[in-house]
């Protein structure tokens, strides 16, 4: 094991002050290291699995390697499995195949070799997250498997977070449930809404809210409670909007989730996003952007000054499009401040602040505050007023690179929505280098979609486009793999517009919307749908719902 965190050590996954707090709490409770790392989050599942296989040279398998019928083992205790995070995957001849977290925990090789009669085990390497959803899986009808089943092992003082999955409280193991299934199914949001006569929660996946469970109305005040002490809300007032945030490891991964909470007709809704920085694509390379758009943003980013404006609505992406911009950008001999509501992703070498309101701080204060931090590069969370689209242009004009958001609909219409908060166009003209509209599409799942010839009408679309139509254009189809939608993860549409000698002047005229005219529709946003169509990456209906087709 000592190789496999030497390797961890040295790729900069695990910090050596974790290390020694998770040793020592081994030799404490004689826990094994590999549990105790993922449990308390100080590594991912992932890149943990991924060192164990390069160390011992035997294979790293994914969950959707397993095969579809495990071999029929007599007396097989299935909270032996859990407990040690260990599966066997075949049976053939006396030789057992067996998928483990930690490929050195003997025990495990021993008893189900034995349980087996195996002459021979092959092991393979899978995190734990993944062994436990087979488990799960594999024996539905096993009503005595529980959480507590699946906490690896650990120590009272240190593992003190992870301990309240085994809590014997309904409401503690609910609202642990709920999060830890929303992880599990890539929801970007929990809904906790009470109804007249139940509690509904909701998921949002890809984008989209689902339902996913319902319970009685009397759960709604005690789950409500319950966040508020994990946020460290005010349990006693019920009838104001309150804001806060709580971290939690959720098999294996720390979760950062901003909790919101509101009034409403039959209780409190109850909003939690989950922030978990490890899911975030923080490389622009990342992104899933065209060669053209993604050579253009670098391009705008390696000016000394100016100002890049992203816009879109809600929920379209602008956020970590700009995580992954300042994470390109940051470097020892450069100091980035950023002013955002909230912090979402903190990122190392980064001076953070998050505006509160409630004590007057604002983006507009913080900002004044930050140019005399002596910044390189100042990111703004959201320009909402003149006041902070004014020390913006400043920064700007001092020799500041700026970055921020801007709510409008197309990149060209962030002139005009300058305009509309009361900045010059003069000042917009030599101020500002580029702007960047963006919408988020859902991705077609790779192994359920379905091909099929593009109608008349889709060919003539392309062929307006001046792009060549494709053979064939994908239709979603619906898996177990994207649990049944035909979908899974999103898209970034994205078109952005560098601003020129020529723009500048027809800005300065306030003729701003004259710039669309004449514009390649291969670099908008409908140009970079079709593109993605055509690589049946996504399909017409959700191109459709982000931008206009005709």
């Amino acid at each position: 094991m000592t190789s496999a965190v030497d390797l961890l050590v040295a790729r900069g996954l695990v910090s050596a002050a974790d290390l020694d707090r998770a040793q020592e709490m081994c030799a404490r409770t004689g826990g094994r290291l590999p549990a105790t790392l993922v449990r308390l989050g100080m590594v991912g599942e992932a890149e943990l699995a991924g060192a164990l296989a390069e160390v011992a040279a035997i294979p790293l398998l994914p969950r959707e390697q397993f095969p579809s019928e495990l071999p029929q083992i007599e007396g097989l205790n299935h909270h032996f499995l859990a407990r040690h995070a260990a599966l066997p995957l075949g049976l053939v001849e006396s030789r057992l195949t067996l998928a483990l977290a930690d490929p050195q925990d003997g025990e495990a090789i021993a008893a189900l070799s034995f349980a087996a009669g195996a002459d021979e085990v092959q092991t393979v390497v899978s995190t734990f997250s993944e062994i436990e959803e087979a488990i799960i899986t594999a024996f539905p009808n096993d009503e005595s498997l529980t959480a507590a089943d699946f906490i690896h092992e650990g120590s009272a003082d240190d593992l003190e977070r992870l301990a309240e999955s085994d809590s014997d409280a309904p409401v503690i193991r609910l609202v642990q449930r709920l999060l830890a299934n929303a992880v599990t199914r890539r929801a970007s949001d929990v809904h906790i809404e009470p109804m007249a006569r139940h509690l509904v929660v909701r998921y949002r996946i890809d984008g989209r809210l689902t339902e996913v469970e319902r319970h009685s109305d009397a759960l709604a005040g005690p789950i409500a409670l319950r966040i508020k002490v994990m946020a460290g809300l005010d349990i006693a007032e019920s009838r104001l909007p309150q804001d806060g945030r709580l971290r939690l490891t959720v098999k294996g991964r720390d979760v950062d989730v901003r909790v919101s909470t509101s009034p409403i007709a039959f209780g409190e809704s109850i909003v939690l996003r989950l922030l978990g920085r490890s899911s975030l694509p923080l490389e622009l390379d990342g992104l899933g952007l065209p060669p053209e758009a993604l050579a253009h943003l670098e391009k705008a980013l390696e000016r000394p000054h100016g100002i890049i404006l992203l816009t879109g609505p809600t929920g379209s992406g602008k956020t970590t499009t700009l995580y992954a911009a300042i994470n390109r950008l940051r470097a020892p001999d450069v100091k980035i401040l950023t002013v955002e509501d909230p912090v979402e992703v903190v990122l190392e070498g980064i001076n953070q602040v998050q505006v509160r309101p409630e004590i007057d701080l604002t983006y507009a204060k913080a900002l004044r505050a930050f140019l005399r931090q002596d910044p390189d590069i100042l990111m703004i969370g959201e320009i909402r007023d003149r006041e902070t689209a004014d020390i913006a242009m400043r920064a700007a004009l001092t020799g500041h690179l700026v970055l921020s958001t801007l709510h409008t609909n197309s990149a060209i219409g962030a002139f005009t929505r300058l305009s509309d908060i009361g900045i010059e166009p003069f000042l917009t003209a030599s101020t500002v280098i580029a702007t960047i509209a963006q919408r988020l599409v859902r991705g077609l799942c790779p192994d359920c979609r379905k091909g099929r010839a593009p109608t008349q009408e889709e060919i003539a679309l392309f062929k307006r486009a001046l792009m060549d139509p494709p053979d064939a254009v994908f239709e979603p189809e619906g898996c177990p793999s994207c649990l049944g939608s035909g979908y899974k993860g999103r898209l970034p549409l994205m078109e952005i517009f560098e601003v020129d000698e020529d723009a500048r002047k027809a800005i300065r005229a306030e003729e701003a919307e004259s710039l669309e005219v004449g514009r390649p529709v291969a670099e908008t946003l409908l140009g970079h749908g079709l593109t993605l169509i055509a690589q049946g990456r996504t399909d017409f209906s959700e191109v459709q719902r982000a931008v206009q087709l005709a």
